[in-house]
């Protein structure tokens, strides 16, 4: 039979004087955030923006083939953004709900039905 031991060493982590800790962390794209409700859809959507606030933003709604059906530009968007889209034109199917803005983007897929 194997004897197994188990030891717990201390760690001891030290802050680098002069430097803040938040001033250390990588802004996260988890803080943005797509949402595109009721989904199913019968064609009128109603479009959340998270994280992309003070930016420039295209929202463009693509179908399966990746053809740009509907597309606008955003701007002075604030940290919880709603718009209500108009979306009764396209066919029952699948598309997709691409937001950029910079370097960043976010997509969501949408089912019209």
């Amino acid at each position: 039979m194997l004897g197994l031991a188990l030891a717990v060493l201390p760690l001891s982590v030290q802050a680098t004087p002069g430097i803040p800790p938040q001033s250390i962390a990588r802004p996260s794209l988890d803080d943005r955030s797509l949402t595109v409700y009721p989904n199913p859809s019968t064609g009128t959507v109603q479009l959340t923006i998270s994280g992309f606030e003070g930016r420039k933003v295209d929202v463009s709604v693509l179908n399966v083939i990746g053809t740009v059906v509907y597309r606008e530009s955003l701007t002075e968007l604030n940290d919880h953004f709603t718009k209500t889209l108009n979306l009764n034109h396209l066919a029952n199917g699948l598309y997709y709900v691409k937001v950029e803005a910079d370097n960043a983007s976010q997509l969501c897929k949408l089912v019209i039905r």
